[in-house]
């Protein structure tokens, strides 16, 4: 089984088809620098650069720690083609972070740094094991605590379940580890731009509930990579979100790709598809008046959408949504009785109804090749 991660598991949560681009046909965005990444790596490897220094029984000056971070801060910059201006702008605030933080923490005498940007290679069960990186290990006492910086610059939310998780499965490393060293864990986060600091202790009962969550969620990842490998391409389907504002696939997602389709020629695009994209939501609304045409309409879009394997399809003022309706025709109900009867499956599909049935071949590996049903695809058309 592979090594899962922290963000691995987030991508797959917020949308299955991103995840199956980024981590099973593995294809990876391209990656462009800019002020805020390099800010906020810049923060932490500064930061990184001051507790190694501490733990080494060093205190530096508050100037040495802004120079660590403005040399390397104005290094990777200057590439950029933004504006001096903004630079500065950016250079600033974050060194009005960094002052206090400093003056926050100093003289950092009150914890024992053991780690810095470690890698963490967490054991869930006997098959899976978990990765990601915690920013600052400390022990206090005999007490340890785990250290996130956060660099948003909008106000913590009051539900921490993203970050509560995060810092669970970490102090689930630290059990696995120091445990004999340590009587509790606690999480600290750390959100700079606010001054705020958040402390909690995290039980064994916390970690119990989150290490079960993450293992049940990364068995159902598996078994939705077992079924698309043998027989279901539908597997990973999209999830629309407002976050697909910020997806790195929407050139290939079925709900968007269009949206970057490049037409040079007046043709069946322009000539057919626009009008009936527009056409076909302005007759839904009179969808008994006019039926028949509405029909025929509909025949021209499936096959338009199952030739270019969409999901959304766009034009002028309207856009359509494209959604699948799986029902199984049945051609031989007693011969289907007598095989299901074998398979001691019969009492699931009680005088065989249709949406237990669906469910049940779907859900299984059982042979459509008997003969016995057909798989049928119904699309459906919601205009916005």
């Amino acid at each position: 089984m592979p090594i899962y991660s922290f963000s691995q598991i987030q991508k797959y949560l917020s949308c299955p088809l991103s995840y199956k681009f980024r981590y099973i046909d593995k294809i990876v965005p391209e990656f462009e620098e800019n002020l805020h990444l390099i800010l906020w790596t810049e923060v932490h490897s500064a930061l990184e650069w001051l507790y190694n220094q501490v733990n080494n029984f060093k205190i530096p000056k508050l100037e040495e720690l802004e120079a660590v971070f403005v040399e390397k801060f104005d290094e990777k910059a200057k590439k950029l083609e933004n504006e001096d201006e903004e630079k500065k702008e950016f250079l600033h605030r974050w060194k009005y972070y960094l002052q206090s933080f400093y003056k926050k923490h100093y003289p950092f005498d009150d914890i024992k740094v053991i780690w810095t940007e470690i890698k963490l290679l967490i054991d869930l069960d006997e098959k899976i094991k978990f990765q990601w990186f915690i920013d600052r290990l400390d022990k206090k006492w005999e007490d340890f605590i785990l250290t996130d910086y956060k660099t948003n610059k909008n106000l913590p939310p009051e539900d921490k379940t993203y970050y509560e998780e995060q810092l669970t499965l970490y102090a689930l490393w630290v059990k696995q580890k120091y445990w004999k060293y340590l009587k509790k864990v606690y999480w600290n986060l750390e959100y700079l731009h606010f001054e705020l600091q958040d402390f909690w202790e995290i039980t064994d009962e916390n970690i119990e509930k989150v290490r079960q969550k993450y293992i049940d969620i990364v068995y159902e990842i598996e078994q939705k990579k077992a079924e698309y490998n043998l027989w279901n391409e539908q597997a990973f389907p999209t999830n629309e979100t407002s976050n697909c504002r910020f997806c790195d696939y929407k050139d290939i997602c079925p709900l968007f790709s269009q949206i970057f389709w490049k037409v040079n020629y007046k043709d069946l695009w322009e000539d057919t598809i626009k009008a009936i994209v527009d056409d076909y939501v302005k007759l839904s609304k009179q969808k008994s008046e006019i039926e028949k045409q509405l029909k025929q309409n509909k025949e021209i879009l499936e096959e338009f959408v199952k030739e270019n394997k969409l999901e959304q399809i766009y034009w002028n003022e309207h856009s359509i949504k494209v959604s699948k309706l799986v029902n199984y025709k049945i051609l031989d109900k007693e011969k289907l009785k007598k095989f299901l009867e074998e398979k001691n499956l019969l009492d699931q599909v009680l005088e065989l109804d249709r949406f237990k049935l669906k469910k049940l071949l779907e859900g299984t590996e059982l042979n459509l090749g008997t003969g016995l049903c057909q798989r049928q695809e119904t699309l459906v058309f919601r205009g916005k």
